[in-house]
């Protein structure tokens, strides 16, 4: 029987701490939706291929906003 490995699960402190905000800005994003996470009580929790995502898709964006600023 083969064993799959769930993708790992972050606390809203470490997604803060790689993003280089406060905890508080993390929960802001999951709660308006922006970094989909969950709740297991009242702790957020996410997905690190999640974050990724997240990331992946904020550069785009950052770098446009770059361009723009630099005309």
């Amino acid at each position: 029987m083969t064993t799959v490995i769930p993708d790992e699960i972050l606390e809203a402190k470490e997604v803060a701490t790689l993003f280089k905000v406060s905890v508080r800005s993390i929960t802001r994003l999951a709660e308006k939706g922006e970094l989909i996470g969950f709740k297991v009580g009242d702790l957020w929790r996410f997905q690190r291929s999640v974050v990724e995502a997240y990331i992946e898709i904020q550069k785009p964006k950052q770098q446009q906003r770059q361009h723009e600023e630099s005309c």
